[in-house]
């Protein structure tokens, strides 16, 4: 089993029970660093307390079942404001939001789409274009999707009102 994996399955339970969402694992390879990231959220958001807490735990199931062999950095934190969306269940949870989405393979001659996710069914996800044309991929075929966040964005309304 690869280790991000079976950090997952480490992870998982251990959410879980604190009540976190776990968002996603990440293994990596920086320069000769090895680095294992685990990116976790709650309702109103994680606090950095909780993130060294959930570290401290995850760190000693790591070396309690000796998942990873050789030295690595585990990196435990919230997936920030361009929040990663994994799963077909968070797909749901933020439709309507802006995302930034990337196919595996062109749709319509393009890989790269950005518009507001839509509900997903059936195993698919969409996106609504600027020009309200509606693009569906079987989530499968979706390689990466973000939220993205406009620090202006019911500011420019506002601004109008006044």
């Amino acid at each position: 089993m690869e280790v991000r994996e079976e950090v997952r399955q480490l992870s998982q339970p251990l959410a879980e029970e604190l009540g976190y969402e776990l968002v996603d694992v990440e293994a990596l390879v920086l320069g000769r660093a090895r680095v294992l990231r685990v990116l976790l959220d709650k309702p109103g958001g994680i606090t950095v307390g909780e993130c060294a807490a959930f570290s401290r735990r995850l760190g000693d199931s790591l070396e309690m079942n000796q998942t990873v062999s050789g030295s690595y950095h585990l990196e435990v934190s919230s997936p920030g404001i361009d929040r990663p969306i994994r799963t077909l269940e968070a797909a749901a949870r933020f439709a309507g939001r802006h995302v930034t989405l990337t196919t595996h393979e062109p749709h319509d001659g393009r890989r790269h789409w950005d518009g507001a996710l839509l509900v997903a069914k059936d195993g698919r996800a969409g996106v609504r274009t600027e020009d309200a044309v509606e693009h569906w991929f079987a989530w499968a075929d979706v390689k990466s999707a973000r939220l993205v966040v406009d620090p202006w964005e019911g500011k420019r309304s506002q601004r109008g009102r006044r």
